[in-house]
């Protein structure tokens, strides 16, 4: 591949990884505050919500929501690894294990699945946007002698924490990374896989959309697979709209938790990786980048769909 320099398309964070209980973020958390303050309606009773906000100061996790309203690449991989190396805060153990952050880490789970069967002799699978690339360095290849695995990322501190991961793991010889955008590979019938999970959540124009999958397809080799998340709509909250109230089911979180959920995630923080799409849409965007739809499954609740498209 050659070298290619774009800027930003669509990074998630505006700070480094680590983030201090410094007077930036009691000024971010000031101001958040006043916003809360101000609100018409939220999903939690104000003393509530701000108490959160006090207790998401409390960790590194908490701070980096607050401060980038998304995730990075070493943060997606702290939550799906679940393995802490010392205690945390009540809150930060709430996300980990009662949040629907824990049904991310069950599609992440069905993602390493869905790789281990594309590993083949001869094979270059590449991870786009690759973060720290536990979904391919994680893999078993033991089974194979010749392989390479390819990350890019647009952020560069990621790219530092995927080469520690791949010396970690003994694929250093096998691996290559490159900072690129997404949008602007620059990379013709390389690839015989592309595992890209979480970019186009935060992207909401279609065309955008369309335009990255026909980068991925431009990038593969006749054959060649991608494997894509999305996120479908949600129903309204069973409080709204308590005729909708079974369609919560499938996401197995209690009322309690998603109100707490809400909460955290719109009120306070205002995430911006939540941008919806249903089946369809993907579909025609995909078949409209070149792609041929493969298939389209769910977990077993019906929800977090992993597309398989082929070149």
């Amino acid at each position: 591949m050659e070298p290619t320099t774009s800027p930003a398309s669509t990074i998630s964070h505006r700070t480094s990884t680590r983030i201090s209980d410094d007077v930036a973020t009691k000024e971010l958390a000031a101001e958040i505050a006043e916003r809360l303050r101000q609100a018409e309606q939220l999903v939690l009773p104000l003393d509530e919500t701000l108490g959160i906000l006090d207790q998401l100061q409390e960790f590194e996790l908490g701070r980096f929501l607050l401060h980038n309203r998304g995730l990075n690449g070493y943060w997606t991989s702290y939550i799906f690894r679940n393995a802490p190396e010392g205690p945390v805060t009540p809150l930060e153990h709430w996300l980990l294990n009662d949040s629907l952050l824990c049904q991310a880490r069950e599609r992440y789970h069905r993602f390493k699945e869905e790789i281990a069967g594309c590993i083949t002799e001869g094979a270059t699978l590449a991870s786009i946007p690759c973060g720290v690339m536990d979904d391919l360095l994680q893999q078993d290849y033991s089974g194979v002698e010749k392989f390479r695995i390819v990350g890019i990322d647009i952020d560069e501190e990621s790219i530092a924490y995927a080469r520690e991961n791949a010396e970690q793991r003994g694929l250093a010889a096998h691996t290559e990374f490159e900072v690129r955008d997404a949008w602007k590979l620059g990379v013709d019938g390389e690839f015989d896989l592309i595992v890209s999970n979480g970019l186009n959540m935060y992207e909401s124009d279609p065309q955008r959309l369309t335009d990255l999958y026909r980068s991925f397809h431009q990038a593969l080799r006749p054959g060649g697979r991608l494997l894509l998340s999305f996120l479908t709509p949600p129903p309204p909250p069973p409080w709204v709209a308590p005729e909708h109230a079974a369609a919560w089911e499938k996401y197995d979180i209690p009322e309690a938790d998603l109100r707490r959920e809400l909460s955290i995630m719109g009120d306070i923080v205002q995430v911006t990786y939540l941008n919806f799409s249903s089946e369809d849409e993907v579909r025609a965007q995909l078949e409209a980048a070149g792609f041929t739809v493969q298939a389209v499954r769910y977990n077993a609740g019906g929800v977090l769909p992993i597309v398989t498209a082929v070149k």
